[in-house]
């Protein structure tokens, strides 16, 4: 039998509450242990992260004016990120040394620079947190490889069921599988060609179903949507393909990251064989530039071509972001020697690895001990490898969880995730810790840290 918790009183933030709605866990037409259930069906298999025991019994539920926000302001910043890459160089191996990175690092770069700018921005992905200021971004997402897309589409399908008023879906969202096949549409469209798209990837040594099934979804929504679409390890790629002759798979999506097929001894030959043929992949390999956060400091330092809009964007929603170059530098409506400014305020700054993944080179001054985090910013320092970035105390806001048994409302502090499919909207993923906490060092997670997954609706 399912029990219910009431919440304790609070007053919820209104970027996150809009008044004279009900609360969504009145809407819910399945008990708490029915929902616990369905959660675990329908997510089987598509590399959710619900570790419980507790889950979410209901999506985030945003007012759409928050909704929107959310896509506004990723446009903007993405937009504004991409113009500062470009302007590091005048080709994308120079951009790339331009920002610290290494160029033998980017091997599936085309060479076909302008292909390669035209669609470096074409799936984007930032991880957002609303303080007290609304949605404050902490970095970008750009490839094809984010995670979001399988995760979203599968919880809002799944709020779908549990949620009804008067018969009907109470929430909407913009879907990111939808967006995504209409990203490669345009792409047809703009060079005239068939709608045929080879999804490329990796299953791995263990052919599970669980993996099957992720990519039979993707798939799907291509062929919903009168594309031709098959899957394809890379050394199946060549002969796929279908040369000599017009290529059979003009496109294709590049749904596996070059680290991990490193760390297996994939090779990617093939991929640049294909590549040799005419086969664009995309998004293409510079869009992994744009995920340095290094752009993200030249944008928050402001660049002469930004206008007083953009600047009044970046300083709303883009907390202080800087080089580890040693130096003076504004902060606060002050100016400061920016490593002692470090060392002395540890509980304002956040310590960032421009290449990284996972939380994995992030450090937090408030999570880190006095001695680990002057060895940190000494060792960033001198690498030049690094950002710091201001903290951002994230707001929380209510959501129901069931462990299959009781239910109960509590605070949670999400990370948002809006995705942006060559300016589409396509879904909103979110990170949160069920016990509401801040996370292991200040860090929400799902490959380190264990986070719990769901999906950001609006009212319909």
């Amino acid at each position: 039998m399912t029990s219910t918790v009431p919440a304790s009183a609070g007053t919820v933030h209104p970027w996150f509450h809009e008044e004279g709605r009900p609360k969504p866990s009145d809407l819910r037409r399945l008990s708490g242990a029915e929902t616990h259930e369905l959660l675990r069906q329908e997510t089987a298999g598509l590399s959710i992260s619900l570790p419980g025991p507790a889950l979410p019994a209901q999506p985030f539920v945003l007012p759409r004016s928050s909704y929107d926000e959310l896509y506004e302001v990723s446009r903007v910043l993405l937009s504004l990120v991409r113009r500062a890459v470009l302007a590091q160089g005048g080709s994308w191996p120079a951009r790339a040394e331009a920002l610290g990175a290494d160029p033998d690092d980017y091997p599936l770069l085309s060479g076909q620079d302008n292909t390669e700018t035209e669609y470096c921005a074409m799936m984007a992905r930032p991880d957002i947190v609303i303080g007290e200021r609304g949605p404050q971004l902490l970095e970008f997402n750009v490839s094809g490889t984010f995670g979001g897309p399988i995760e979203t589409h599968a919880l809002a399908a799944v709020w779908q069921r549990t949620h009804q008023d008067d018969g009907r879906p109470p929430f909407t969202g913009s879907d990111p599988l939808v967006a995504r096949v209409q990203a490669f549409e345009d792409v047809c469209a703009r060079r005239n060609l068939p709608k045929a798209v080879a999804v490329v990837g990796s299953l791995g040594d263990l052919l599970e179903d669980s993996d099957i099934r992720f990519h039979q979804l993707t798939l799907d929504r291509f062929r919903r949507r009168g594309f031709t679409a098959d899957f394809f390890e890379p050394h199946e790629l060549p002969d796929a393909l279908g040369r000599p002759g017009a290529l059979r798979y003009p496109l294709g999506l590049r749904n596996f990251a070059l680290l991990d097929w490193r760390e297996r001894g994939i090779g990617i030959e093939p991929v640049h064989q294909s590549q040799r043929s005419g086969f664009l992949l995309l998004p293409p390999q510079s869009s992994g530039l744009l995920a340095n956060k290094k752009a993200l400091a030249l944008v928050s330092e402001g660049r002469p071509w930004m206008t007083r809009a953009e600047r009044r964007t970046v300083e709303q929603h883009l907390p202080w972001t800087r080089l580890t170059i040693p130096g003076r530098t504004d902060w606060q409506e002050g100016e400061h020697d920016l490593p002692a400014l470090l060392f002395r305020e540890r509980d304002r700054f956040v310590l960032k690895r421009a290449i990284g993944q996972m939380g994995r080179e992030v450090v937090v001054g408030r999570h880190t001990g006095h001695q680990a985090w002057e060895a940190a910013v000494t060792g960033a320092f001198e690498a030049g490898d690094s950002i710091v970035q201001e903290y951002v105390e994230p707001l929380s806001c209510p959501l129901e969880l069931t462990d299959g048994r009781a239910t109960w409302t509590a605070p949670v502090s999400p990370v948002l995730s809006p995705m942006l499919f060559n300016g589409r909207a396509g879904g909103c993923w979110a990170r949160f810790l069920p016990d509401g906490s801040a996370g292991s060092e200040g860090k929400i997670s799902v490959g380190e840290y264990s986070a719990t997954e769901n999906a950001v609706l609006t009212w319909a």
